[in-house]
């Protein structure tokens, strides 16, 4: 059955992919993010409805539709759909997106949840998604701490995790993630000609490199900052890609990117703000430009606004969608209600360690490369990025691969917009992140830029390579070269500045090398759970099979949290929601307890074994009998009065 289910998917994704690009005359790795943004949206309206798995009855519709239509639909339209799919599934770019894709799904598919963050947010709340059927309820969100970031990738992991219906495997979450980064890089393959399957293979690994170079995070990780780079820089190549013979693609497209870029991570709207001020001022130049050729051609200042709100609609239902429901859910993130104190009051200001910090973030960014392994050439600095960056736009701009004014754009945005970014970088770990001690040192800051800095780093070398891999050809059409050179000299050289700047050992380890070290990941992992946790989460098993949501409050011994041991906990409890209160029970009186509890806002308590007088504060909350740890309560509380049930 599981098998069958795969062979859905896969047939509907194949399905959609040909018919958008049949319908808009693209290519399938042009119409690929297409259809990724769109499953993003309907998995969300999914989510919503707490029926995810309905998407399973979507797929088979949309087979089924298919079926009639080829049996049934016009001959002469048939005819023309088969002829664009051999010419489709036969070209260099879907050669190479299929070798990229299916050495994902081979390699990745092993991997275990190892990261922090992971465990802390991105791994806890998909595996709540598995087992939910959607999103969590009231106060029910699987990481508290975190309950405001927005769900685009988990999504996507959701769709890869839900393939294997009978258990939980986390390698699929992997290859969800890393096939959901790589979509949005596949239109920088679609000007290879012919069907040359060396340099398609080549082409393919260039791309899983080609983030390695600023950004290593997002190979062994869920690093949201890789995706949203992957999104931004697809969405500027795509601003710029007037070949597209349909208008409704061309903004559809646009909207498309702008509404999952919002939905990846809280900081997206900053991206989609950058990336719609590229969108309209590359418009403005461009009807400028056409009234200039023109002076008949009609002033367009109506008609670009009307575009301009077309593309900007999405993302704001999307991202103010997001928010109304966390509002609702009371779902809301530590770092959040940090940034709102900075913002509202003046209990926060610049910290204490500023100078610190600026001397840190200054040798950091200066002299510290961004992969911490060592490239063929060249280990990029972050200031050795941004200069290069703005070398490569200097470089088109003499190149005149692109016109005169599209020239200046692209030039004077990424020199902007990467100064103002790392600026932001830098204001934040003054002030929001400025308790965070480990950014005293270069050593630590550098892993800050490399990661926060991204979706400048990746996803302009993202925009900058699909300019090239466009419009490169014609630098090398007046030269005496052979045919070979001259047909493949713009993926050679983006292969070669892949292959000169890349962090290999960062891409190896994500496809391979980190087979070596799984056992020892999982065994350390294991270790994080000790014999409290152990007879906790006996406790709570029974909740994790509902696909109702719950909230249970940990009373642990001792006043001194334990916040490692406690993330571990709640990845290993999910989708059960666990709020940890550390409690010296020798100090505490029932009615500070009750209050605790409340403010917990949980339906089930659980305090673990001690050597304190127990019963003395939860005797007087029980519905009977005497009160013992170790055991899972149901919680009633009218507002008045709590009191504490045993679950059976």
């Amino acid at each position: 059955m599981t098998v069958l289910i795969d062979m859905l998917h896969i047939c509907a994704v194949l399905i959609c992919v040909l018919v958008v690009a049949y319908r808009f005359r693209v290519t399938p790795v042009e119409a690929a993010p297409v259809f990724i943004c769109a499953l993003v949206f309907v998995l969300y309206i999914l989510a919503m409805l707490h029926h995810l798995s309905w998407i399973d009855g979507i797929a088979l519709a949309v087979v089924a539709a298919f079926a009639v239509w080829i049996v049934c639909g016009p001959k002469e339209i048939r005819r023309a759909f088969a002829a664009s799919c051999g010419r489709d599934m036969t070209s260099a770019s879907f050669i190479a997106a299929v070798i990229l894709f299916a050495v994902i799904a081979v390699c990745t598919f092993g991997k275990a949840v190892t990261w922090w963050d992971d465990i802390n947010f991105w791994a806890t709340d998909a595996k709540a998604l598995y087992f939910l059927d959607g999103f969590a309820g009231k106060y029910e969100n699987a990481a508290p701490e975190f309950g405001d970031y927005p769900p685009g990738a988990q999504l996507i992991k959701w769709w890869f995790l839900h393939l294997s219906p009978d258990a939980f495997r986390e390698g699929l979450a992997f290859v969800g993630y890393h096939m959901m980064n790589m979509t949005f890089l596949l239109p920088l393959l679609r000007k290879i000609k012919g069907k040359n399957v060396p340099v398609a293979a080549v082409m393919a690994a260039a791309l899983w490199f080609l983030p390695s170079i600023a950004e290593i995070y997002g190979y062994n990780g869920f690093c949201a900052d890789l995706t949203m780079a992957c999104v931004y820089g697809g969405f500027l190549l795509a601003v710029t890609d007037r070949e597209t013979p349909s208008a409704l693609f061309y903004y559809g497209r646009l909207s498309l990117y702008l509404g999952v870029l919002v939905l990846i991570k809280s900081i997206g709207f900053v991206w989609a703000l950058f990336g719609l001020l590229f969108f309209v001022l590359y418009s403005f130049c461009e009807s400028r430009e056409e009234r200039r050729l023109s002076s008949d051609a009609p002033r367009p200042a109506e008609r670009r606004l009307l575009r301009t709100a077309s593309v900007a609609v999405l993302p704001l239902l999307s991202g103010g969608s997001w928010m109304a429901f966390c509002l609702l859910m009371r779902r809301v993130t530590k770092t959040t209600a940090t940034a709102v104190k900075y913002m509202t009051t003046d209990e926060y200001g610049i910290s204490g360690y500023a100078p610190d910090l600026a001397r840190a973030f200054a040798r950091a960014f200066f002299r510290l490369p961004l992969h911490q392994d060592r490239s063929i050439a060249i280990d990029l600095t972050p200031f050795g990025l941004y200069l290069c960056v703005c070398l490569i736009a200097v470089v088109f701009w003499k190149a005149r691969i692109l016109s005169a004014w599209e020239r200046r754009l692209v030039l004077w945005f990424s020199v902007v917009s990467g100064a103002l970014f790392y600026g932001i970088i830098f204001v934040a770990h003054v002030t929001i992140f400025a308790t965070e001690t480990q950014y005293l040192e270069a050593e630590g800051m550098i892993s800050s830029i490399e990661r926060y800095g991204a979706p400048f780093t990746v996803g302009t070398l993202v925009f900058l390579a699909g300019i090239w891999t466009d419009r490169g050809k014609k630098v090398f059409a007046g030269c005496r070269l052979p045919v070979f050179f001259r047909e493949y000299g713009v993926c050679l050289c983006l292969v070669l500045f892949v292959a000169l700047t890349a962090g290999y050992r960062a891409g190896y380890d994500g496809l391979l090398g980190y087979r070596s070290g799984i056992e020892a990941e999982l065994d350390r992992r294991a270790s994080m759970i000790g014999e409290d946790e152990t007879a906790f989460l006996d406790a709570v098993r029974e909740l994790s099979g509902s696909r109702q949501g719950a909230r249970v409050c940990y009373i642990r011994r001792g006043d001194t949290p334990r916040w490692v041991n406690n993330s571990y906990t709640a990845y290993e409890a999910s989708p059960v929601s666990v709020v940890f209160q550390s409690v010296n029970l020798d100090d505490a009186t029932t009615d500070w307890i009750r209050e605790q509890i409340r403010a917990a806002h949980a339906s089930y308590l659980y305090a673990e074994d001690t050597e304190a007088d127990a019963g003395a504060v939860f005797d007087p909350l029980m519905q009977e009998g005497g009160f013992s740890c170790g055991v899972l309560y149901r919680i009633t509380d009218n507002g008045a009065d709590m009191k504490l049930t045993p679950v059976s």
